[in-house]
């Protein structure tokens, strides 16, 4: 019973993958995971201290996690490498009503480090004025 569930979770996480298929490790070094004792839901780094993700993963408190690859996999524990913050400020949009206005931006507690040098796992994304959305890590949405 154990192995068929451990099995069927392993399932689940890699469903979320929907349309697409893996990018290249740390090719995405804006892409963060939320986190509150569990991972819940993921987001982008838009600049130093923000970070920006869906109004329907609203809790008051998350920890960011930055310059992780697989949410699956152990990838170590250098500072650079891969840094747990906890947010300062969580902002749920207060016109959100779970069919229109899906924005959370969320202030981080402490700058990262190595952010001002761009590294190969953490690099704020470059977003151009009225630029079509992407979406770079899927999962179940309401």
């Amino acid at each position: 019973m154990f192995l068929v569930y451990l099995g069927a979770d392993f399932a689940l996480v890699i469903a979320k993958i929907v349309g697409g298929y893996e990018c290249e490790p740390y090719s995405q070094p804006w892409q963060v995971s939320l986190n509150a004792g569990y991972r819940f839901c993921g987001g982008s780094l838009v600049s130093n201290y923000w970070v920006v993700s869906a109004a329907h993963c609203h809790k008051s408190r998350v920890e960011v996690h930055l310059g992780k690859h697989n949410i699956v996999v152990n990838e170590g524990s250098s500072p650079v490498y891969l840094q747990f913050i906890s947010s300062g400020k969580v902002i749920c949009h207060p016109s959100y009503d779970s069919w229109t206005l899906d924005i959370m931006p969320i202030k981080l507690s402490k700058l990262p480090l190595s952010i001002s040098m761009c590294s190969l796992w953490l690099c704020p994304m470059a977003v151009p004025p009225m630029a079509p959305c992407a979406e770079s890590l899927a999962g179940e949405t309401p």
